[in-house]
């Protein structure tokens, strides 16, 4: 069974933190920078089963992985469509899709995922010959 795999490292936080931390320094008069301890312990990983092709279409069964170490309440994934593939559903998710570029996010009920979990989703739509190919293909833990 073929799996489409890319992690990613979450950065929004610690660019939030680090301003603070950056600017409370300054105030103080001090040039010590912390950076949060769960920074570089946050990340996902995005991985699509084979999944079913037929004529037109497909039906790709994927995970939201947890791969840090530390639990994160919420992930966004996104990903380039290598031909004309054309989303009609992505179960369990808020997503948009704009020519061949995928975002997607969490809902309210799925976005806390603690370490070694997964969040189930999969992608239904529309293609020639029933192809699901994906370039760029990234998880950020928010």
């Amino acid at each position: 069974m073929a799996r489409l795999f890319f992690s990613g490292r979450h950065e929004t936080g610690f660019r939030r933190a680090r301003a603070v931390v950056i600017a409370a320094a300054a105030l103080a008069g001090t040039a010590a920078i912390a950076t949060p301890a769960n920074a570089a312990s946050a990340s996902c990983a995005v991985v699509f089963d084979t999944g079913s092709h037929y004529v037109t279409g497909f039906t790709v069964p994927g995970h939201v992985v947890n791969t840090g170490t530390t639990a994160f309440t919420g992930w966004r994934i996104s990903w380039t469509f290598t031909g004309d593939e054309k989303l009609f559903s992505l179960l369990t998710t808020k997503w948009t899709q704009t020519g061949q570029s995928v975002t997607a996010g969490n809902v309210s009920w799925n976005g806390t995922v603690n370490p070694g979990g997964a969040v189930t989703i999969t992608a239904v739509g529309s293609s020639t010959n029933g192809v699901f190919g994906v370039t760029g293909l990234t998880c950020t833990p928010l």
